[in-house]
């Protein structure tokens, strides 16, 4: 019997350099993916935070148009109006915005029930019925009745101005006393109701009512308002503008993302 003679060949394993190669390009591939998935995450909760802060502004036209909605301001002696939106209050006084604080205060206008007899624009009305800010009133029932508000944008996101430095100012959204048809009008002055509003603190209200009549001139309902949505972990800026002289929840309204059209700095 003729045995057969066969050459047993030794099976081969990965080398280690073959190995080194597969889990490098493995690793480089799962980066990838879960970097394209971090920034899908991240960019979905910028246009979030965009599209919550113009909804933010929609609301209180909604509100301003109808008043009933505001609660706590309408008696014998006064009306609701409108509101007030203050922004940059806790901002720092260099122009650093890393440790911005972006929380934003509102506060209910309030004015005399009797309504001026000669109109001769939307902030002299508001002067002609002693416009103030309702910051609550010791003689209620419930002497903690205020109607300071807040809202902060979400997920980090910046409010620049359009030179990129934090917005501040005053932003009044409010009906005519004599026309009921809503206006809105912008400072760069800051009325801290933050610290100064309140049932026991009248003084913010009390500023501002001497700038509605004294200085009438530095609100402005001419010129469009732009905030700069910033997103915190990256370069993007959306440009959220509300229209000189705002009427309605039209007046808001997100720009594209255009150089020729948003006023944004990048």
């Amino acid at each position: 019997m003729k045995t057969s003679n066969f050459t047993s060949k030794s099976k081969k394993g990965f080398t280690l350099i073959e190995v080194s190669i597969f889990l490098a390009i493995t690793g480089l591939l799962l980066v990838g993916v879960l970097g394209g998935t971090y920034s899908n995450i991240a960019r979905q909760r910028y246009n979030d935070s965009v599209r919550s802060f113009a909804e933010f502004f929609r609301q209180i036209y909604a509100e301003v148009i109808s008043p009933e909605t505001l609660g706590a301001g309408n008696s014998n002696e006064s009306a609701i109006y409108g509101k007030v939106i203050v922004f940059g209050l806790e901002s720092p006084d260099n122009d650093d915005s890393r440790d911005q604080d972006n929380t934003i205060y509102t506060a209910t206008l309030v004015g005399d029930v009797e309504i001026p007899t000669v109109s001769s624009g939307f902030i002299s009305e508001l002067g002609a019925v002693h416009a103030r800010l309702f910051c609550g009133s010791t003689t209620d029932e419930d002497e903690s009745t205020t109607t300071l508000g807040t809202y902060v944008p979400l997920w980090g996101a910046k409010i620049h101005n359009t030179e990129a430095k934090p917005f501040r100012g005053t932003l009044i959204i409010s009906r005519s006393p004599t026309s009921g048809t809503v206006h809105t009008a912008f400072t760069t002055e800051q009325f801290n109701i933050k610290d100064h509003c309140a049932p026991d603190n009248q003084s913010a209200s009390s500023i501002f009512a001497q700038a509605i009549q004294e200085t009438p001139q530095i609100f402005s309902t001419s010129e469009d308002v732009d905030f700069c949505l910033q997103s915190e972990n990256s370069n993007i800026i959306r440009d959220v503008r509300i229209g000189a002289d705002g009427r309605n929840t039209s007046a808001v309204n997100i720009v594209p993302d255009d150089p020729e059209e948003s006023k944004c700095q990048r």
